[in-house]
C-alpha cells in the first residue's frame, strides 16, 4: 500500500462541470459576470483485489486502505448574457473561462467555454494541458515498459499531456413548469467527444497519466447523467451520478494489448449530497461504485500501480467499491 497524490480526481472534469450547471442557476446569485472559485478536493480509497473468472462479478473490499487523493482547482469565468424574453431564451449565456488544477504530482491549465441556446441544451469545449511527476508512489507522467511490465517516469516539462473536449448536455428542472422551493427535481445528460494524447507516444503504446493507467493516444467518450432533488436547506441537494468512459475501437491499442479488451466501458455509479453553508460555501459529497475490466486468470494485485494486467486477458465486468469523495468549493 501507499499514499497517493494526484490532481486526476474524482471531480475533475469527468464530473463537476455537469455538478456545477446542475447547481448553478439556483445558489449563484451573483450580479456580477466574473466568478472566481476555489475548489479543494479529497477522496479516500478503500483496497479491493481482484476477483477472477467470467461474467459480471463484485469484488469486495480487502483491505480499508488502498490510497489518499488531493488536489486543488483555481478557476474564473466570466458569463455574458444572450438576448432572449421567452422561457426557452430568457437567462441564456456564453460562458468563457481558464482554470488551473495543481496536486503534488501534476500540474494542469484549462480553458473552457459553455454556450446555453436554448434553456434544455448546453454545448460546451474544452482545451487541457499537462504535465506530472512522480510523488510518495503516484505517477503523474508515464510510458508502458513491455518488457519489465512497469510504467516508467517520463520528464516533466519536457512532456506534457494534451486533451480536447467537445459535447453537449440536456438539462431540466421540473420547477420550470412547476414553481415552487420544492420542486427543484433536476435531471442532466451529457456526452463528451474527447481527443487526448502524451507527447513522443507511438500510437496504440500505452501511458500514464496522473495515476490513470492504461491509456493511448487517440479519442474517447464520456458520457454522464445526474438525478437530483434541490432543497433549500443546509442540505440542498441529494442526487444520483451515473457516468459512462471508454474508447471507442479496441484497435486504438497495439495489437499485442487486444486480449486487454481496449474498448471497454467503464461505468461509475455514485450517490451525491450537497451540503451549502453560505451561498459562497459548499460541500459535495460522493460514495462511488465502479465497474471495472474483469480478469479470467489472477495475477497479483489490481490496482493503480500493478499494471501488468495490460498482459492479462479482460472477462467481464467486475463491480467494486471505489471511493469517498468530497469536493469543497468557494466563490469569491
Amino acid at each position: 500500500m501507499a499514499l497517493i497524490f494526484t490532481a486526476a480526481f474524482v471531480f475533475s472534469q469527468e464530473t463537476m462541470d455537469e455538478d456545477e450547471r446542475i447547481l448553478e442557476e439556483r445558489l449563484d446569485e451573483r450580479k456580477s459576470p466574473h466568478r472566481f472559485s476555489i475548489f479543494t478536493d479529497f477522496a479516500y480509497y478503500p483496497y479491493s483485489d481482484m476477483v477472477a473468472g467470467n461474467g459480471e462479478r463484485f469484488a469486495p473490499i480487502t483491505g480499508p486502505y488502498d490510497s489518499l487523493q488531493f488536489g486543488v482547482t483555481a478557476s474564473y469565468d466570466y458569463t455574458i448574457p444572450l438576448p432572449g424574453s421567452n422561457f426557452l431564451t430568457k437567462g441564456n449565456k456564453l460562458k468563457l473561462g481558464a482554470e488551473c488544477q495543481i496536486s503534488p504530482a501534476t500540474f494542469k491549465p484549462r480553458i473552457f467555454a459553455s454556450w446555453t441556446p436554448v434553456a434544455f441544451f448546453v454545448v460546451n469545449a474544452g482545451l487541457t494541458a499537462g504535465t506530472g511527476w512522480p510523488f510518495l508512489g503516484a505517477q503523474g507522467l508515464a510510458t508502458y515498459n513491455a518488457s519489465s511490465g512497469e510504467y516508467d517516469n517520463l520528464t516533466p516539462f519536457a512532456n506534457w499531456y494534451g486533451e480536447f473536449s467537445i459535447g453537449g448536455t440536456l438539462q431540466f428542472d421540473a420547477e420550470a413548469v412547476w414553481p415552487g422551493d420544492w420542486h427543484h427535481i433536476v435531471f442532466m445528460a451529457s456526452y463528451d467527444f474527447r481527443l487526448s494524447g502524451l507527447t513522443g507516444q507511438e500510437k496504440g503504446h500505452p501511458w500514464c497519466w496522473a495515476s490513470d493507467y492504461a491509456k493511448v493516444n487517440g479519442p474517447w467518450y464520456y458520457a454522464n447523467v445526474i438525478l437530483g432533488y434541490q432543497m433549500p436547506l443546509k442540505l440542498s441537494m441529494v442526487g444520483f451520478q451515473a457516468e459512462f468512459t471508454g474508447y471507442f475501437s479496441d484497435s486504438q491499442f497495439d495489437s499485442k494489448y487486444r486480449a486487454f479488451d481496449g474498448n471497454f466501458c467503464n461505468m461509475t455509479l455514485s450517490p451525491l449530497f450537497m451540503v451549502s453553508f453560505t451561498k459562497k460555501d459548499m460541500l459535495l459529497v460522493l460514495f462511488t461504485f465502479e465497474r471495472r475490466r474483469g480478469f479470467d486468470s489472477k495475477k497479483g494485485t489490481y490496482n493503480g500501480r500493478d499494471q501488468n494486467v495490460l498482459e492479462m486477458r479482460s472477462s467481464g465486468g467486475e463491480w467494486y467499491f471505489k471511493r469517498i469523495a468530497f469536493r469543497y468549493i468557494h466563490n469569491f
